[in-house]
């Protein structure tokens, strides 16, 4: 027990109310008091260390459900640093040199053997240094991509292909496809009819031209033109409309790049090229065209050419010689030495400068009239003056009479002596009415053989006065 330093009070256990560092009796309080002299009277004994009236501060524990809240707010957080932040910074780093662009076009069609560029092999570099890393596609990709691009073109000469060069609706073809702007329209992939307006650049020894339409910019989608030629055994795949099929597509491997005698380029390749495949382009792995599908060598297996997207470039830039004309008999006319000749289904004639399969100028440049009149005469069949309706008419009565009359009379015959009359005259009206049938066509195909003549030789006749 505690006695007090002062009064000597011996602290009782009644007393316990009061604080134990207070005398009950005397009021002192034990840490305040100090003796003035002397010692103290008894020392008190050792009190107990005091207590804190508050309690001991627990230890903080996580919950359960903030561990989780704060777990989903850092897999959010990487999530969109992942999304926003990373891609950028990686395309960044891996962004790497593209080759050069240009714009360039295919063409295709199907000359004599003898058109054929002769087959000179030449080297080319594709690139200065070491082959950038590229995207490899694959045809299923390049196709649903690019066949937007890709048209029929159709018109008195034909059906081929073309392709968009931009979103005015330009596009690139064969130049044999449009001798003539009558009649010649394209057709898109969604089945849209647009007429083709003008030719705007022509390229003579590439058959290559560039069309104006009238098709809409949001139908109008530009293929990827690369000036790079390719390397023999690279994969290609051509895209066209053979025999009208529109939307065909073919693959197959560069077997190499050719030049002819006046600078064109070639590319040879394995992939089936066939008449309507004219104008359409050829692609890369990339998806670009590298050239213009324009013809197969038929003396050959499997030896198509098309003419390299350079071309192309060269033709928009202006640096092939280019001749803008317009379609029909008042576009303008041919004044070089060298004339040649060709005609449309319609029978229209018309007279152009490069090879057709009839020259109608002399070495001196003059035009030989007799020779046009024969190649005229050799069109329509000979002259229409040797067609006489009436003895046409007369030989296919005589082989079909037997037919004729059993058309009438199924049960009898030709040589039967008891025909009434009523029967008599049954197949005499028959018979006349087949001879006047077969009179009537003859008759009509001599006019328009005569036709035909006639607007072929006055359209000679028009253009050389022309020229003089």
């Amino acid at each position: 027990m505690m006695i007090c330093p002062q009064c000597g009070y011996e602290r009782k256990k009644s007393d316990d109310f009061i604080s134990p560092e207070e005398c009950p009796k005397c009021g002192i309080i034990y840490s305040k008091w100090r003796r003035d002299s002397g010692a103290p009277r008894q020392a008190p004994t050792a009190a107990p260390p005091p207590q804190s009236p508050l309690p001991a501060k627990p230890t903080k524990k996580i919950s359960a459900n903030r561990l989780v809240f704060y777990t989903g707010a850092v897999v959010i957080l990487i999530t969109l640093v992942h999304a926003f932040a990373l891609s950028p910074l990686l395309k960044f780093f891996r962004a790497e040199k593209k080759a050069p662009v240009a714009n360039t076009v295919r063409i295709d069609r199907q000359p004599a053997a003898d058109h054929v560029p002769v087959s000179v092999d030449v080297s080319f570099r594709t690139a200065s240094g070491p082959p950038a890393a590229v995207r490899i596609l694959s045809v299923a990709d390049i196709v649903r991509t690019q066949r937007e691009s890709i048209v029929l073109v159709r018109s008195a000469a034909g059906i081929g292909t073309g392709f968009f060069l931009d979103r005015g609706g330009r596009i690139v073809t064969n130049r044999h496809l449009l001798p003539h702007l009558e009649q010649a329209e394209i057709k898109t992939l969604r089945g849209s009819v647009y007429r083709i307006r003008q030719i705007l650049r022509d390229d003579p020894d590439a058959d290559l031209v560039v069309a104006a339409t009238d098709a809409p910019p949001e139908e109008s989608k530009p293929v990827s033109l690369s000036a790079v030629l390719p390397e023999t055994g690279d994969k290609i795949i051509v895209i066209g409309n053979p025999l009208g099929l529109e939307q065909t597509v073919s693959d197959g491997i560069v077997s190499a790049v050719r030049r002819n005698a006046k600078g064109v380029i070639y590319i040879q390749i394995t992939a089936p090229v066939s008449p309507g495949n004219s104008g359409g382009p050829l692609f890369n792995m990339r998806g670009d065209v590298i050239g213009v599908a324009t013809f197969q060598y038929r003396a050959g297996q499997n030896l198509n050419f098309c003419v390299a997207a350079a071309r192309i470039a060269d033709l928009q830039n202006g640096t092939v010689s280019t001749a803008e004309y317009a379609a029909g008999p008042d576009g303008p006319r041919p004044q070089t030495r060298e004339v040649y000749c060709y005609t449309d289904g319609r029978g229209q004639v018309y007279f152009v400068d490069w090879r057709t399969g009839m020259q109608v100028s002399r070495p001196d440049g003059t035009l030989d009239r007799g020779r046009f009149e024969r190649w005229v005469l050799e069109q329509i069949g000979g002259s229409p003056h040797i067609i006489n309706p009436e003895k046409e008419a007369r030989e296919d009565l005589e082989k079909n009479r037997e037919k004729l009359f059993k058309s009438v009379l199924p049960h009898k015959s030709p040589g039967d002596a008891n025909l009434t009359s009523g029967e008599q005259e049954w197949v005499e009206r028959r018979y006349q009415r087949h001879y006047v049938d077969v009179y009537n066509a003859w008759m009509a195909r001599r006019n328009e053989a005569v036709r035909k003549y006639n607007a072929m030789m006055s359209e000679f006749d028009r253009f050389n006065a022309a020229r003089q």
